[in-house]
């Protein structure tokens, strides 16, 4: 009978670690069918464990890679083994093409070309940001995933990519979490401001229309465009304006600092394990919140699923740096001024 693909990694674990197990003491294991990640303190002086260990794992027919830990929170010195049990990726992403594909058909189907363009240029631009900087890393990542959602209020769910392999530490971590909001966020300004500047104003507002809440950032764009607007007047948003509005929305909701959202990442990189009690502040705000909107529900149950705290990195030791921290809070004051309390009425 043929095993099953889990019986059949953890037989390669169980190989690769007799190879190893008279020169390196484990500290962890991390595997996913396409690579085995090692941390442990080597037993023999370190240019000797790279020739024995590199001669041993190239014999056996893996392709790997040796990096050696050193960061100041370490009493000694690390390794890092990554044993790659598949190459990554070098085919042409057909099926990401053809969800993408499908995704503009939907959205613009949805919402129309206007709003389609520009929401989902901020969309990849947020996804492209995350890809690149992973692969920058050396991160064994996919391609973005766009995902269609017929009858769905934008067209669609987003997009994500996946990462198949851990983060070697903070710094990495950081770069790949922050790259995407700040890259998303910008494009989504650029749209407000577009489409503030083709918008209208009315008294004589729709008994079917839809309201959108502000933020901070949205108010401020909206009194630059119109700064002589009267009480009783309203916006008719151009759909190059929702399409940005809904931008800060996706950015804003990234931006939570909880789990392994884009702010959970953001959060554990600059305060390492303190980062779970922030989740949980968040996860207990936002129940809070559902009182003045319901859709808040939905992101508790959410923060639960994948749980509020962050799971550490291979080499959580390593600082970020003066330079990340303060891109860092840069990303948590947009989370701020992005944030809307009650997205949208009926």
């Amino acid at each position: 009978m043929r095993r099953s693909s889990d019986q059949q990694l953890r037989a390669k674990i169980v190989r690769i670690r007799a190879l190893l197990e008279d020169l390196l003491d484990l500290d962890a294991v991390f595997s996913t069918t396409r690579a085995v990640v090692m941390r442990g303190r080597p037993r023999v002086p370190m240019m000797d464990f790279q020739t024995a260990a590199g001669g041993r794992l190239a014999a056996a027919g893996y392709d790997y890679q040796i990096d050696v830990a050193e960061a100041p929170g370490l009493a000694a010195e690390r390794v890092l083994l990554n044993i790659r049990l598949q190459a990554m990726e070098t085919t042409f992403p057909w099926l990401n093409l053809l969800l993408f594909g499908l995704t503009v058909l939907v959205v613009q189907f949805t919402l129309g070309t206007a709003f389609m363009a520009w929401f989902l240029a901020i969309l990849l631009f947020h996804e492209f940001g995350h890809y690149f900087a992973a692969r920058y890393h050396g991160m064994d990542t996919s391609w973005p995933y766009f995902i269609p959602a017929p009858g769905f209020f934008f067209g669609t769910l987003g997009a994500v990519i996946r990462i198949r392999a851990p983060f070697r530490d903070r710094r990495s971590l950081f770069d790949m979490a922050v790259a995407g909001p700040l890259a998303g966020f910008v494009i989504s300004v650029i749209a407000i401001f577009v489409g503030l500047h083709l918008s209208t104003v009315t008294t004589d507002i729709p008994t079917d229309a839809y309201f959108f809440g502000d933020s901070l950032l949205f108010k401020f764009a909206s009194a630059v465009i119109f700064p002589n607007l009267s009480p009783n007047a309203d916006i008719l948003l151009h759909p190059i304006g929702f399409a940005g509005w809904a931008g800060l929305l996706v950015t804003m909701l990234n931006l939570l600092p909880m789990g392994q959202l884009d702010g959970g990442h953001i959060a554990y990189a600059m305060f390492g394990r303190y980062q779970r009690y922030i989740g949980f502040v968040v996860l207990a705000g936002l129940a809070v919140a559902s009182y003045f909107w319901l859709g808040w529900l939905l992101w508790v149950f959410i923060g639960i699923i994948m749980k509020p705290q962050h799971p550490p990195t291979l080499v959580d030791e390593l600082p970020i740096g003066t330079g990340r921290r303060m891109l860092g809070w840069l990303a948590f004051a947009i989370f701020i001024v992005s944030f809307i309390p009650v997205p949208i009425t009926f």
